[in-house]
């Protein structure tokens, strides 16, 4: 029997592309429904999505397409698509009559939130912020600063963002709920040997900030000849990349391996996990290696997220960003000693509990429910 009364639930987000907010709203869906919720997503996209849904969980879109070669014409399409997404969700508003909606995504939520505002004024929204606010361009932020604040309640992935965010006022409720641990992504065992390897995982862009991985490990090269680099992911940046590793002769120890489906399974056998990023969310890439038990070093991005997950010297290290001595004298501690390499392994297989997924879905429950309220 349900222990939960169960209720309607529309899922707003720009498109259920691969990406870790999606990962996150493709889980809390499937949860639901498996609690006998119905549950709806609304994409400002297409129907589709990267991510296992249930079969209870409907997915529609507006197939918004923004693609162009000129400037002029994605604006255009940008402005069209915006339009088209609103009165696409006003539609699925009113004929779906959802108990609560929760969004996802900078452009969902103010959609979201302004819809509340001025149009459906008796549907609670709930909205969640992703990323690290800072990180946008200023007319957005401002705006976000404006609008978020006017939500039913406001989720955050840290402490530290959801404190920025009650600096601003207003009445939406705070709340900070992590992502959970998927359990599909990780490393099931540990490995009774580790091999002399690195591992990153990311996006092939500037904000992983992979050069500094390369040049930190270049100050330990001479000690550690004998291990390789291996970075997991695509992007813009791999010529780029490319390029530094052959500028600091290290071809033959740094490799970019591409993309992996579910990497931490096949590389959990490595020494250490590296995270050089100069911003970040909630990195899932970060706990899919601790829960795979993988030692890791990341860097302190402004978010806070590392601080609250890693306990320096217990299971892993986080140091300052974009500094390679820092980040190298880190890199040797953990791989000049097997017993550490060895407690931080069974240390940071423990989030697997602190972020089970249960735990966390009972906490927008909670959120989704009112019973913040109480």
């Amino acid at each position: 029997m349900n222990q939960y009364k169960t209720k309607k639930y529309l899922f707003l987000i720009t498109g259920m592309v691969m990406g870790g907010a999606e990962r996150v709203m493709a889980t809390i869906a499937n949860e639901f429904a498996k609690r006998g919720n119905e549950v709806l997503i609304v994409t400002l996209k297409d129907s589709s999505s990267a991510y296992r849904l249930d079969s209870r969980v409907k997915i529609v879109g507006t197939k918004g397409n923004i693609q162009s070669k000129y400037k002029l014409i994605r604006v255009l399409k940008l402005i069209l698509s915006g339009i088209k997404g609103f009165f696409y969700y006003l539609h699925y508003l009113k004929t779906y009559k959802p108990d609560v909606v929760l969004s996802f995504l900078t452009y969902s939520n103010l959609l979201a939130v302004i819809t509340r505002l001025l149009f459906v004024r008796n549907v609670p929204v709930v909205i969640s912020e992703r990323a690290d606010p800072l990180k946008r361009g200023n007319t957005i932020k401002k705006i976000c600063e404006f609008i978020y604040p006017k939500a039913d309640c406001l989720v955050c992935q840290s402490k530290r963002v959801g404190n920025y965010f009650r600096k601003l006022g207003g009445k939406a409720n705070i709340k900070i709920i992590p992502n959970p641990v998927n359990l599909e992504c990780v490393a099931q065992t540990v490995p009774e040997k580790r091999r002399n390897a690195i591992i990153a995982v990311g996006r092939l862009n500037t904000q992983k900030n992979f050069i500094l991985l390369m040049e930190g490990f270049q100050e330990i090269k001479s000690g550690y000849s004998d291990y390789i680099v291996e970075i997991y992911g695509q992007g813009p940046e791999y010529n780029n990349l490319n390029k530094k590793i052959h500028d600091l002769h290290i071809e033959n120890n740094i490799f970019l391996m591409g993309i992996k489906n579910n990497v931490m399974q096949s590389v959990n056998d490595a020494k250490l996990f590296v995270m050089t990023s100069d911003y970040e969310g909630f990195p899932n890439a970060l706990v899919e290696a601790m829960a795979s038990g993988l030692p890791v070093i990341s860097t302190d991005f402004p978010t806070g997220v590392a601080k609250e997950l890693i306990k320096d010297g217990v299971n892993g290290y986080v140091v300052p960003r974009n500094d390679k001595k820092e980040l190298a004298k880190a890199m040797v501690k953990i791989l000049s000693s097997p017993e550490l390499q060895e407690s931080m392994s069974k240390e940071n297989r423990k989030i697997i509990k602190h972020l089970d997924t249960d735990k966390i879905i009972d906490k927008w429950r909670a959120v989704l429910n009112k019973e913040y309220l109480d």
